[in-house]
């Protein structure tokens, strides 16, 4: 007696299958034999199963961006087994193909810093629009895809479960368009859409039962194959976007001697009121005019640590005199000066300068941001802005020294998540720039002027620079983004350093306020 084992399986075809087993149940073959000889079933368990992957949305670990890119997968393996079944299917298959085009070069571009950019909220909002519209032609052709099916065996040819979730969807698309926060109707969708899955699966089967088959058609490029190249070619275009869209093109060019000629005499002037000389050889032509007429500076110097920090254990001595020491060591400094000067006696007028420099490496090479507070919006009603923001940040490399212009330095207003008391507005200098891998020394600085409004008023000025310490996120998001987004967590991508330059001026004198 021949082993079932030993059957030609490849060659047997639906219908030798299930006559195979009506005459001979003990001869069971292999599960996954099975799966293969129904090609139908198999191919409608991945249509179903990759619509509801698409359909859930979970905000954490990324699978709000890995299940429907699962779902989408297993819809294009489905509907390409039965595109040939009858143009409706067909229809769904190319509806998946366009749906696949926009979506996966999506994951790639938010690799980047330029996605934001790129994926305006007028171009998220067509691609949306355009996303529903294909989902619900999709549904459209899969309702008559499945009349069709159920007219070729014979059955009445209706399919209401499938018409069901056009409405389904429908529905979601105005419950979001009316901004619906709810829970009671979205509960209700919730169990509605499980059921419609549900009585799909269940129509699937009916189908199966009346003993509805496809025949598979030979293929040059079989489903896994098409897996493992489609994952690949997302994978290797996320690396290139991690590795070549995470930093700004800067305009570095060497900073010579001459930019600074014709102000010696205030920078001697600065020098001798004790303006710091690593400050003021950063320093443009122009700043340094704008400080004509000096009449008194401060400044105020802080190294701050701009990592985590490691613990040091230290032992000494033995026995009853034994020590155990653990102290905090940082491997990564930020140097922040800040720098005041007086130019006006009559009705104050001040320079304040903040600059930053590195006496370590960086260590990573992505985007950096200061956000400043000044004077005038911290103490409105003691200080008033008497003139534009200033600023660039330089390197030095091979002995010399390069200076470029910050890639964006503007006033922006936005809205950021404040925890306690939920979404606030409010306007603030963003200077944003990349530092050079190769460089050395890496610096920086911005400057502006304020006039005296009214007396007996402190300068309180502020600055948060916002290091990016790894490439650990997705999607990316720009040092000055993550800034505006309200985050205080300094664990993960981004770290922030603050330092505050805030004194009170008197005619006695300064106080300088810690």
């Amino acid at each position: 007696m021949r082993h079932v084992n030993d059957r030609d399986w490849s060659s047997m075809s639906e219908k030798d299958f299930d006559a195979m087993l009506e005459g001979s149940v003990s001869e069971t073959p292999p599960e996954n034999v099975v799966e293969e000889i129904t090609p139908w079933k198999r191919a409608m368990n991945r249509v179903l199963t990759g619509m509801a992957l698409c359909a859930i949305t979970l905000n954490f670990l990324c699978l709000n961006y890995i299940l429907p890119a699962v779902g989408i997968v297993l819809q294009l393996l489905g509907f390409r087994a039965l595109r040939r079944e009858n143009k409706w299917f067909n229809a769904c298959f190319a509806v998946t193909i366009i749906r696949a085009a926009y979506f996966f070069p999506t994951l790639v571009l938010n690799t980047t810093i330029f996605h934001a950019t790129i994926l305006t909220p007028s171009v998220t909002s067509a691609l949306t629009a355009a996303s529903v519209v294909l989902m619900l032609a999709e549904f459209v052709c899969l309702w008559q895809g499945l009349r069709a099916v159920k007219a070729k065996v014979g059955l009445p040819p209706s399919a209401k479960c499938a018409a069901a979730l056009i409405v389904w969807y429908a529905l979601m698309g105005v419950l979001a368009a009316v901004g619906y926060e709810g829970v009671i109707i979205l509960l209700a969708m919730v169990v509605a859409y499980i059921c419609i899955i549900r009585n799909l699966y269940k129509l699937s089967g009916e189908l199966d039962e009346a003993g509805y088959s496809i025949t598979p058609q030979p293929v040059r490029i079989t489903d896994k194959c098409i897996v493992i190249a489609l994952s690949a070619v997302v994978l290797v275009g996320c690396v290139l976007g991690y590795v070549f869209g995470s930093s700004y093109a800067m305009d570095w060019r060497e900073a010579e001697e001459s930019e600074n000629s014709g102000v010696a005499e205030i920078k001697d002037k600065l020098l001798e009121l004790g303006f710091p000389e690593y400050v003021l050889n950063d320093l443009t032509t122009e700043d340094i005019a704008a400080c004509d007429g000096a009449l008194r500076v401060v400044t105020d110097v802080e190294d701050k640590p701009a990592d985590g920090g490691r613990t040091v254990t230290t032992v000494s001595g033995s026995g009853a005199n034994r020590r155990i020491v653990q102290d905090t060591v940082y491997d990564k400094k930020l140097r922040m000066t800040g720098v005041a000067v007086q130019v006006s006696d009559e009705r104050e007028r001040w320079v304040i300068f903040h600059h930053f420099l590195w006496l370590t490496e960086p260590g990573f090479y992505g985007t950096e941001a200061v956000q400043l507070w000044p004077t005038y919006t911290e103490v409105s009603d003691g200080w008033a802005s008497d003139g534009e923001v200033s600023g660039r940040v330089l390197y030095d490399r091979g002995g010399k020294t390069f200076a470029a212009p910050y890639h964006s330095l503007r006033s922006e207003t936005y809205d950021y998540d404040s925890v306690f008391f939920g979404i606030r507005t409010r306007s603030d200098v963003f200077a944003s720039f990349s530092v050079p891998r190769n460089g050395e020394n890496c610096r920086g600085y911005v400057a502006y002027a304020t006039s005296e409004l009214a007396d007996d008023y402190i300068i309180s000025s502020w600055i948060n620079y916002v290091h990016q310490q790894s490439w650990l996120q997705y999607p990316a998001m720009t040092a000055e983004e993550y800034r505006k987004s309200g985050f205080w967590d300094d664990s993960g991508a981004f770290r922030m350093i603050q330092n505050a330059l805030q004194f009170y001026p008197s005619d006695d004198g300064v106080e300088m306020i810690s």
